[in-house]
């Protein structure tokens, strides 16, 4: 639910927030009043000063004008909030399409999709970027142990099952940071990104496959995210240390076409296998 102070901004990202993690069988956030103070607060921070004051965009300058914190943990504890922060950020126009541009890459996903985060903060104020005029749009995710909090029973897939509408297409290349091209073209752009987060931290990946309408197998990377880099994984099998795995195609799906994925890992000595399909607009 939203807070009682929630604008039209921040109620409409939390709905579609919610929109994609409950169709990722997640349960749904609800709005933090003090991350979403944190959020606008560091929106209107980029929005006001020079990029110079924000390095990385996470960042702060304390000697900028205007300074609420070095880092979103101490930015979102300065608003009240008791704990830390998952942070994410990007300029585009409204609140929808702000949530979708954050949904459809590889790392700025894995808040979404995380079961451990029960609220979140959304911050949007209007200012110049790189040249233009658009919003600086900064979302907040923390965990209140008063608020129910969800497990990974089992992975979570994205996207869903039956969704359609997907992008066929990832520009890696516009994500900071930048996942890891393609092998076969080291291009952008690939395929869009497929994810599976796991409840464990140990996987073992067997056998990954991308199909397209024909039942063709497409040339794909894939790759197992650590807790600092992205692993290649080169072949049908790999260790992953870490539960998040996401793979793309190497050059852009086709669009408005059903794609299918094949999947198959050792989750804790237990076989785990999974064959569903989306549709590309």
């Amino acid at each position: 639910m939203p807070t009682a102070e929630s604008d039209d901004a921040q109620v409409g990202a939390l709905i579609r927030t919610n929109h994609w993690r409950t169709a990722a069988g997640l349960l749904p956030v609800h709005a933090s009043r003090e991350l979403e103070v944190a959020a606008t607060n560091h929106s209107r921070f980029m929005a006001t000063t020079p990029s110079s004051c924000w390095p990385g965009a996470h960042g702060e300058v304390a000697s900028c004008m205007g300074f609420t914190g070095a880092d979103p943990g101490s930015r979102v504890r300065q608003a009240g909030f008791p704990g830390g922060a998952a942070e994410v950020i990007n300029w585009d126009p409204n609140p929808v399409s702000s949530i979708d541009g954050w949904v459809w890459t590889v790392y700025h996903r894995q808040p979404f999709v995380d079961a451990r985060w029960n609220v979140v903060g959304y911050g949007s104020v209007p200012g110049p970027f790189n040249g233009r005029q658009t919003r600086h749009n900064t979302m907040e995710f923390g965990s209140l142990s008063s608020m129910p909090r969800g497990t990974i029973a089992e992975p979570v897939i994205f996207p869903p099952p039956g969704t359609t509408g997907v992008p066929p297409g990832f520009r890696g290349d516009l994500e900071g940071p930048r996942p890891p091209a393609p092998r076969s073209t080291m291009r952008w752009p690939s395929g869009q990104v497929i994810t599976v987060t796991f409840p464990s931290n140990t996987v073992t990946i067997l056998h990954h496959r991308i199909y397209n309408t024909l039942c063709e197998p497409l040339v794909h990377s894939t790759f197992a995210r650590t807790e600092d880099a992205a692993h290649d994984v080169t072949g049908d099998r790999q260790i992953a240390t870490a539960g998040f795995v996401f793979l793309y195609a190497d050059t852009a799906l086709q669009p408005n076409s059903d794609h299918t994925v094949e999947l198959e890992a050792m989750v804790d000595g237990r076989r785990w296998y999974r064959v569903w399909s989306f549709r590309t607009r």
